[in-house]
């Protein structure tokens, strides 16, 4: 299985049972795109669930069309999302999402990657390594 992907959009890893994704810098995030993301990110995962680190700090702004895409399909296969956030803008995408976003999978913000990480890591699936 790959351990590491990246598109025009987005780079993506596995590291001990978490997927890593990074949104790149972009001014917009447009329905194309969070479709790509997906859809990518869906292929990189082989059918396996995973609890998601999901850094948006790159984002500036993003379609309606984006948004409502990523509240039904962005958290298909995934077991947890902590998002990492700046305050401010993408706090603020974040927060309407999880305002809109109706779904039993447990997702949270985060200013830190480190409080990001021991959140996800009570997610892993337990045929994953857990590295400390």
């Amino acid at each position: 299985m790959p351990r590491y992907h990246k598109n025009p959009y987005a780079e993506y890893r596995i590291e001990a049972g978490i997927l890593f994704l990074y949104y790149k810098p972009q001014s917009c995030l447009s329905l194309q795109i969070a479709k790509k993301v997906v859809q990518d990110r869906l292929r990189f995962q082989m059918n396996t669930s995973y609890p998601v680190y999901c850094d948006v700090r790159e984002l500036i702004d993003s379609t309606k069309e984006a948004r409502d895409y990523l509240i039904r399909e962005g958290s298909a296969s995934t077991l947890a999302i902590a998002f990492h956030v700046n305050r401010g803008l993408t706090e603020s995408m974040v927060r309407f999402y999880l305002k809109r976003r109706e779904t039993h999978i447990e997702t949270r913000l985060f200013y830190e990657m480190e409080p990001a990480l021991e959140f996800l890591k009570t997610y892993r699936n337990p045929k994953h390594p857990r590295k400390n």
